[in-house]
């Protein structure tokens, strides 16, 4: 996907299927096309536009690190898009690429070699399951890999397991090479760092990250950082790097340190913009620029279009992605992401537009209940924000209270939407077949006075409906 090619470029040795190609095509022709934005400097370190980086390929919609979804992911996102590659080890020293080190977990392993399951301490846990280190390469190629995440779409076939190699012979303009578990190999004799150095003779690498210090600074001088950037990967704040027995917050908290032996930081999105329980946020922190101040760059990690994000996007992923890239304050160096075009077209098509941006048509936003998916509809902050959102018109739905006062609410049974039945009025309920079938208690049958009383579920109910009007002013 991108908004300035007309066509996907087409990548790799086999055909992936006309079905999918077609859905990519589909894909594209959905993008809005805006306008050129001229020579626009980021506030990435480089100056340059984030990269994106397709964690396993397009692994939202298709199995991770399978070979349609790397291959899906090129036809579909930015020309520069970089292929994520988990490397695991093989008992015979190969590097497959498997979202995590236990194979049960994608794969149909377990039903191929029922009888070949094992228990191996990772990270000081014991852990059950089929493991890399138990088979070669050989006796893999039957295993398929499937989509484990039961949300996602079932329907598309299995794909045999990939190499590091199979990815690179894509041809991408990225290939990035994620080292987990370095400790857990060399448990069971099997070098990460031999395998990366020998696979970086043949194929170009141009990122390696890995959450444990220890490793990268092994391998740190044996890499000339403008052909191949190490980046060390954040995990959970509370989390230990199991080669310096320090927590990750910590860590963070000492960047220069991780500058002399990386080039950039991969860190969870909660490290950049903090959430409240509620899931609003509660502003961005300082990593970012620290992190630039130190000559690092910052990577952007745990990017789901499938799961919940902060109300303040609503429900818009394009939104978050913006944030990340185009807030004002910074930039972000790259994204992490399991649906790779949606960062594309955020960074490609809708960052930087501004007044820059020709109009294409004019249309007149009408809110409902205000920005009622960001907030409790008919609210001053459902109001407000549907104003700052850009909305031309805010409606209300008029409802009347007992003293004759019209005001804002979404539905005429205040059971729907107070918490009335916990209140003094609680037995007030009557039916009145002509409003709604059962029972309910309406806003005719309370004074304004004791309506606005009722805040548990509201914070807020508007006063009349001149008073709606006036936040324009």
């Amino acid at each position: 996907m991108s908004c300035r090619r007309d066509s996907p470029a087409m990548y790799g040795p086999r055909a992936f299927g006309a079905s999918l190609l077609a859905a990519a095509l589909l894909l594209q022709s959905l993008v809005a096309l805006v306008s050129a934005r001229g020579s626009t400097r980021w506030q990435t370190l480089s100056g340059k536009s984030p990269s994106v980086i397709a964690r396993g390929g397009f692994s939202g919609l298709l199995p991770h690190s399978s070979f349609g979804a790397y291959q899906f992911a090129l036809y579909t996102s930015v020309p520069s898009v970089i292929l994520w590659c988990d490397v695991q080890l093989t008992k015979d020293k190969v590097g497959i690429c498997t979202s995590e080190l236990k194979l049960d977990n994608f794969t149909d392993i377990d039903q191929i070699y029922p009888k070949r399951r094992s228990s191996y301490e990772v990270n000081g846990v014991l852990t059950k399951g089929w493991f890399p280190v138990d088979f070669t390469l050989k006796e893999l190629a039957n295993v398929q890999i499937i989509q484990p995440i039961y949300s996602r779409t079932q329907l598309l076939p299995g794909s045999p397991i990939q190499t590091a190699e199979d990815v690179a012979s894509l041809n991408p303009q990225g290939l990035w090479l994620n080292v987990q578990h370095d400790i857990f190999f060399r448990q069971h004799n099997l070098s990460m760092r031999s395998y990366i150095l020998s696979v970086s003779r043949n194929v170009v690498v141009n990122y390696i990250s890995s959450p444990e210090v220890g490793f990268l600074r092994s391998i740190a001088s044996r890499f000339n950082p403008k052909i191949t950037k190490l980046v060390f990967r954040f995990l959970g704040p509370t989390d230990i790097d199991p080669s310096t027995n320090q927590t990750y917050d910590s860590l963070s908290k000492n960047l220069t340190f991780i500058k002399t032996f990386a080039s950039g930081v991969l860190i969870p999105k909660t490290y950049i913009w903090r959430m409240d329980e509620a899931l609003y946020l509660t502003g961005h922190t300082p990593i970012v620029s620290d992190a630039h101040k130190a000559g690092l760059e910052v990577y952007a990690s745990e990017f789901y279009n499938d799961v919940p994000l902060s109300y303040n996007y609503s429900y818009d992923p394009l939104a978050e992605y913006l944030n990340f890239v185009d807030n004002g304050d910074f930039s972000v160096d790259g994204v992490l992401s399991d649906f790779p075009i949606t960062p594309s077209e955020a960074i490609d098509c809708f960052s930087h537009l501004g007044k820059n941006a020709s109009e294409k048509a004019k249309l007149l936003i009408i809110s409902k209940n205000g920005a009622s998916g960001d907030y409790p509809g008919c609210t001053d902050l459902a109001y407000n924000n549907a104003i700052s959102d850009g909305a031309d018109v805010i409606d209300c739905p008029v409802q009347m209270s007992k003293d004759g006062i019209p005001f804002c609410l979404s539905t005429i049974n205040l059971i729907d939407s107070t918490t009335v039945t916990q209140s003094p009025f609680g037995g007030l309920a009557t039916s009145i077949p002509e409003i709604q079938a059962g029972s309910g208690i309406f806003t005719f049958d309370l004074t304004w006075s004791q309506i606005q009383n009722l805040t548990r579920k509201f914070l807020f109910v508007l006063w009349l409906i001149s008073s709606v009007s006036s936040l324009f002013q």
